[in-house]
């Protein structure tokens, strides 16, 4: 599924920060956090929360 949305600046910040990094753990931290960030974007607007 494509999106037409542009990631947040502070999203572009983590992936530039992961290609930077030499240490796996740190490029792994960078990347989820946008996967993260992106999986809150994505939740339906009629989301039940308990």
């Amino acid at each position: 599924m494509a999106s037409n949305r542009r990631l947040s600046p502070e999203c572009t910040a983590h992936l530039e920060k992961a290609l930077a990094e030499t240490d796996p753990a740190e490029k792994d931290f960078h990347v989820r956090q946008v996967l993260q960030a992106r999986g809150v974007d994505q939740l339906p607007d009629d989301l039940e929360t308990e």
